[in-house]
């Protein structure tokens, strides 16, 4: 997944009768994660429908965060069953097709997410600390993480440096539950992360890392860098990333 300059990061597709008479209903969500290669970009999305036809539909840019950018897709009129992300850019087209087999979401199972990891959201905090009459900045990251859920037993968590990588730890996330779904059961779970609190590393002006879901029954490891380049997250406090 790391030279894929498009990665999906989370979609679902449901159909589902809320109450009160209403049936049909169709909810369907994707997100996608572009690697910075120019301006002009073409984000779509390749699906089947429930009856075996083939149709594309745009994704919207959403938000850039330098290097890579967000483009989202929310639809009321589409359910699919079977899905690629398509990127055109500088005469280049390129896909995430899931290793060539594409993604395939069902009413049992309607959602998932692109590589078995990927980081939701990550926000750098600062705070203070007192001792021996002084009081030192300190520093750190939260944010979640969001895996399929593969196995019961996993470890799930980010490598991080402060420093440049001249050191780096690994910091554990904890589980906060499933993706919620209308329907079916949810294949994707959200880890929650808090990196330690240390003093502020005035160094380099960013923090970096990459996050990592580890199964403990088949010892895979599975990787989310920010296309191979690592994550890059400002110092100041409340700037983000997803």
């Amino acid at each position: 997944m790391a030279d894929l300059p498009i990665v999906l990061k989370y979609a679902a597709s449901e159909t589902f009768s809320p109450g009160g008479g209403v049936t049909g209903v169709r909810s369907t969500a994707v997100s996608a994660r572009v690697r910075n290669d120019a301006y002009a970009k073409d984000v779509s999305l390749a699906y089947m429908d429930s009856i075996g036809v083939w149709n594309q539909a745009p994704l919207s840019f959403s938000e850039t965060f330098g290097d890579h950018d967000i483009f989202r897709l929310t639809d009321s009129t589409i359910y699919m069953v079977r899905f690629a992300l398509r990127y055109a850019v500088a005469g280049r087209v390129d896909w995430d097709n899931n290793g060539g087999g594409d993604y395939r979401i069902d009413e049992s199972r309607p959602n998932t997410v692109g590589g078995n990891v990927t980081l939701n959201k990550a926000v750098a905090r600062r705070g203070s600390e007192a001792g021996g009459g002084f009081t030192f900045t300190t520093s750190w990251v939260e944010g979640e993480i969001l895996v399929k859920n593969l196995s019961y037993n996993k470890r799930v968590g980010l490598r991080f440096s402060a420093n440049g990588w001249t050191t780096s730890f690994d910091s554990l996330a904890t589980y906060g539950g499933n993706v919620a779904t209308f329907q079916g059961s949810s294949q994707v779970e959200v880890w929650k992360f808090k990196t330690p609190e240390l003093n502020l590393d005035t160094s380099v002006p960013d923090f970096a890392f990459a996050v990592f879901y580890q199964s403990l029954d088949s010892g895979e490891w599975f990787w989310d860098s920010d296309f191979g380049r690592n994550y890059r997250l400002s110092k100041a406090d409340m700037a983000s990333v997803e």
